[in-house]
């Protein structure tokens, strides 16, 4: 704090130091002939006055008449000659027209008596207010204001900056739950609110890495394990008929396996935004029938009727790799729970594009519906891919669905089961 105050004080005082004589000067300048005028106007009455007693007078006695006169008078009066004087031709011309001089920045006074050399000095008294002591301690009680105020509107900048630093300084020692929290007439409460935003991010990426962490670790050694199993069983029927079918189980378990892992790159792609997203302006009706057809066997097989309910708009524009990925997980959840009927549906509602994904099997609780989003998370009490998949789709449906812009939910369905909706903001950029 003490740097920010001796910088801003110290800059306001060269200011202030070369400011007032500039703005002195330029008064003195232009006031100049208006201050001839004032004193000199203030000035015509006494001097009239001691003319008017002194000319009378013959030159020896006027002396002693200024003398006596001297008490009565705040000024200095004397007599003086004009040839002492050191006056310029311009001078000498207004006081042989019998006119009053000013001299010494309208504090002394020449005025001629009469025709001859005797002239009367009038000074007016020292201005005790500008002496040297007065005007340093003027300038010590100007710059001592100036450092109060100074102060008083550094220290809630410090104050808050400080406040600002531990938060950060927190945040930088793990404490991921560090915030601000200024009121809103603080100069940096946008900052501290933009802080605030980024921690949340950070502490939210974070805690999504360190859970897709903990989860793979779980999800491959299920299919790991199986896979040890299975090739020490393969050891003890290497000359047997059984081996064929846990050669064909090798395969499938490498098949989960990867299939994981392709799962977990584009999750986490599209978590700390790695993939790039370009969006185009697509047919609707081509582009979602080949989404459907990416599908149609899985759902023949599995016995389930998928049905285009309706597309009504015209084009979309969406990024589709990844948004085909995303309705296409959807409808592998939707034909995994099915009794016997998938419907599928593209529409404009308002400012939104909305795919609608409906089933008619048992649907989602409520409690669980927000759940169910998250990375690994599923209703199933078992792992296994056959009756769960790995609980990496519909988090990727959701990563899709805001990198769009929009969100993804589930609600019931008309039928009874579960209506998944993919939504999006309309844009024609």
């Amino acid at each position: 704090m003490l740097r920010l105050f001796l910088g801003l004080f110290s800059t306001l005082v060269i200011a202030f130091a070369l400011a007032v004589p500039s703005i002195n000067t330029f008064f003195d300048w232009y006031l100049k002939t208006s201050d001839d005028v004032y004193y000199r106007e203030s000035m015509r009455g006494p001097a009239y006055s001691l003319v008017e007693q002194l000319r009378p007078l013959p030159v020896a006695e006027r002396q002693q008449r200024l003398d006596a006169l001297q008490p009565h008078y705040g000024m200095t009066l004397k007599l003086v000659e004009r040839d002492q004087l050191q006056l310029s031709e311009q001078d000498r011309a207004l006081l042989a027209d019998k006119q009053m001089l000013i001299l010494d920045d309208v504090s002394h006074f020449i005025i001629p008596i009469d025709a001859g050399s005797q002239l009367l000095s009038v000074s007016l008294p020292p201005d005790l207010r500008m002496t040297t002591a007065f005007t340093v301690s003027a300038y010590a009680m100007f710059a001592s204001m100036l450092g109060i105020a100074v102060f008083c509107w550094v220290w809630p900048h410090w104050r808050d900056l400080e406040r600002l630093r531990l938060a950060a300084q927190r945040f930088g020692d793990n404490d991921l739950r560090s915030r601000i929290h200024l009121s809103r007439r603080s100069n940096i409460h946008q900052l501290a609110e933009h802080f605030n935003q980024m921690a949340a991010r950070i502490e939210g990426l974070i805690a999504n890495q360190r859970e897709l962490t903990n989860a793979v670790s779980h999800e491959l050694r299920t299919p790991i394990a199986r896979l040890s199993f299975e090739l020490e069983q393969l050891r003890r029927l290497a000359r047997q008929e059984g081996c064929a079918e846990l050669i064909n189980d090798m395969h499938a378990d490498l098949g989960d396996l990867e299939e994981m892992v392709s799962e977990l790159l584009t999750y986490a792609s599209l978590e700390r935004g790695a993939a790039e997203i370009k969006h185009e302006t697509i047919q609707a009706n081509h582009w979602l029938d080949s989404v459907l057809g990416s599908v149609a066997l899985e759902a023949e097989a599995a016995g389930v009727q998928l049905t285009l309910q309706a597309c009504t708009v015209q084009s979309i524009r969406i990024e589709p790799r990844f948004m085909a990925r995303a309705v296409i997980n959807l409808l592998r959840n939707a034909i995994r729970y099915a009794d016997a009927e998938v419907r599928v549906s593209l529409q404009r509602e308002g400012e939104q594009y909305c795919i609608v994904v409906e089933d008619d099997g048992p649907g989602v609780p409520f409690a669980a519906r927000e759940k169910i989003f998250e990375p690994f998370s599923r209703l199933d009490v078992s792992r296994d891919r056959r009756t769960g998949g790995f609980g990496l789709g519909l988090a990727l449906v959701r990563r899709v669905s805001q990198w769009h812009g929009g969100y993804a939910l589930v609600r019931d369905s008309r039928e009874g089961g579960a209506s998944f909706v993919l939504s999006w903001p309309h844009s024609d950029v």
